[in-house]
């Protein structure tokens, strides 16, 4: 994601300098044999009870400056749920968004994987993007800005420590989906991450989209793959830092429209500190009796 040279500069915030200041949201545990499929339904989604989903109130337009200042008739995030299970070590997400315009079209989906585009950020304001960040040791580390010297060193540790996931929604051309800002792009494997979708509409319709992933958290995330890199352990009740952005592309090639942050904060894309407090609960007592 590009932005001015100023949004870049994070503050000297302490690593537990979360946001919203003084809210923890829940995560969901999904018992060992009911995770979601990742088939773009929503049936596996019905076990998360609705104290668990966070809807359009929750967000704020930060890019804009348009705040909590809404038309569902444009946007509309009706839900967002996420949860975890503790066998497969793995982090699940599910958005429900209403569009205006979907777009979900582009030529040159490989350009995506080239050295500036892992170096200066992909080219990617003309598509529709739920963008996501995980710091699961919640050690408020930043994503990228590591040296400007060394450009060895800046690869190795982008999405290290604290992962940004460019997630398009729908996928581009119906395939492209996920994009790390770094160079483990290994961690598209099914071992590691995973998508489900539906949506009915050509590009550029409107209508609403169901977007459902799983993403494994890391301690370290190295380039020269899973060997070489630490995969965090999720733990019942531990707090880990968390936040998604929902960026709307509707009427340009090299710009979006909006960016709705769920911390409130434009910094959450690049640094750990503006993230969301997030806890990992038990599984529902009674899950199953509703």
């Amino acid at each position: 994601m590009k932005f001015p040279l100023a949004a870049l500069l994070a503050l000297a915030l302490p690593a537990w300098a979360h946001f919203p200041a003084g809210v923890t949201y829940q995560v969901f545990q999904f018992p060992d044999g009911h995770t979601p499929k990742m088939d773009g339904r929503a049936e596996d989604w019905a076990l998360v009870p609705p104290q668990y989903a966070l809807g359009q109130h929750h967000h704020e337009e930060v890019y804009r400056g348009l705040g909590s200042e809404h038309d569902p008739k444009n946007l509309d995030i009706k839900q967002v749920l996420v949860g975890w299970n503790d066998r497969l070590n793995r982090l699940y997400f599910m958005a429900e968004v209403y569009d205006d315009v979907h777009r979900f079209r582009r030529e040159k989906v490989d350009s995506l994987n080239t050295l500036y585009s892992r170096t200066a950020g992909a080219y990617v304001h003309g598509a529709d993007i739920w963008e996501i960040v995980i710091d699961a040791d919640h050690g408020g580390e930043p994503v990228v800005n590591f040296s400007k010297e060394d450009m060895a060193v800046e690869m190795r540790q982008r999405s290290a420590f604290t992962q940004n996931y460019h997630l398009y929604m729908p996928p581009l051309n119906g395939e492209y989906w996920h994009w790390l800002w770094g160079k483990a792009i290994w961690t598209e494997s099914a071992a590691y991450s995973g998508v489900g979708w539906q949506y009915a509409g050509e590009d550029q319709s409107s209508g609403t989209s169901f977007y459902e992933c799983y993403l494994t958290p890391f301690d370290d995330l190295h380039p020269a793959g899973p060997d070489s890199s630490r995969v965090h352990d999720l733990r019942e009740g531990a707090i880990i830092g968390l936040s998604w952005a929902f960026l709307d592309a509707d009427s340009s090639d090299t710009e979006f429209d909006a960016f709705w942050s769920l911390s409130k904060k434009i910094e959450m894309y690049c640094m750990g500190q503006y993230l969301v407090d997030f806890q990992l609960m038990p599984v529902e007592p009674g899950l199953f009796a509703r």
